[in-house]
């Protein structure tokens, strides 16, 4: 007799395609042409020295460098593997079913029950891939929405240097008529407590992002180790068949 598969699983395992998630690119694709929100030069300024002590930038290209790509395609990569599995159970029933109809005996009952032990276990599967599917997007929606917010900020606060930075400039220019300068140093010092503000907001949308990036790479770990148990447990053969004729 023969038995004919009633799903492709192999059609499955597919190239992972680009990411809609990341599709306005990172902020590091962003920094290395910020030219149409802000001139790369203008954060050597001394008023972000002053206020800060570091450059804003590089501190925002450190939290988010990496791959985050990858984590996008992969958990294509995760669904399709989970549909795999599961089509590759449903052939395995299917022709186990068509087995069975046509083999009688003790050995053919054994060999029904380890096939569809088998094949409940490779479906069982699908789940925690799915899973892993989930937390994987998490991560990228993460940074990406991150990254997004983060962009919006930066440019805000770039507004705000540039009017903190004519504030100080005028009242070292008035600085003669005492007057002046109390009133542009003044002016200067409230625009520097709205940049420190913006960049808290900053700090929290990073923070907002790391957490659950670190949320979904601990849950996807304890899902891998879940999948490796269960792959060390698949159902065996048992003895082999001893025919009492013989």
């Amino acid at each position: 007799m023969t038995f004919a598969d009633i799903a492709d699983p192999v059609g499955r395992l597919k190239a992972p395609g680009e990411p809609e998630e990341l599709s306005k690119g990172l902020v590091g694709e962003t920094v290395s042409t910020v030219s149409d929100w802000l001139s790369p030069s203008y954060w050597a300024l001394e008023t972000v020295k002053f206020i800060f002590g570091v450059d804003p930038l590089e501190e925002v290209l450190k939290w988010f460098e990496g791959d985050w790509e990858s984590y996008a395609k992969c958990a294509e990569v995760w669904s399709n593997t989970g549909k795999m599995a599961r089509d590759l159970a449903a052939n395995i029933q299917s022709g186990n079913k068509a087995l069975d109809a046509s083999w009688d005996g003790n050995a053919a009952d054994a060999a029904y029950v380890y096939f569809d032990e088998l094949a409940k276990k490779i479906a069982s599967l699908e789940s925690d891939l799915n899973e892993l599917e989930r937390y994987y997007k998490d991560v990228a929606l993460a940074v990406s929405q991150g990254v997004d917010l983060v962009k919006g900020l930066l440019t805000e606060m770039a507004d705000q240097l540039i009017i903190a930075e004519v504030e100080i400039a005028a009242g070292t220019a008035l600085a003669e008529t005492g007057v002046g300068a109390v009133v542009g140093y003044a002016a200067a010092a409230l625009e520097i407590a709205k940049v420190i503000k913006t960049w808290g907001k900053v700090t929290e949308a990073y923070s907002a992002a790391d957490k659950t990036v670190k949320i979904a790479v601990t849950a996807s770990g304890a899902i891998v180790g879940r999948l490796g148990a269960a792959l060390h447990h698949f159902p065996d053969p048992g003895t082999s068949y001893d025919n009492p004729a013989v």
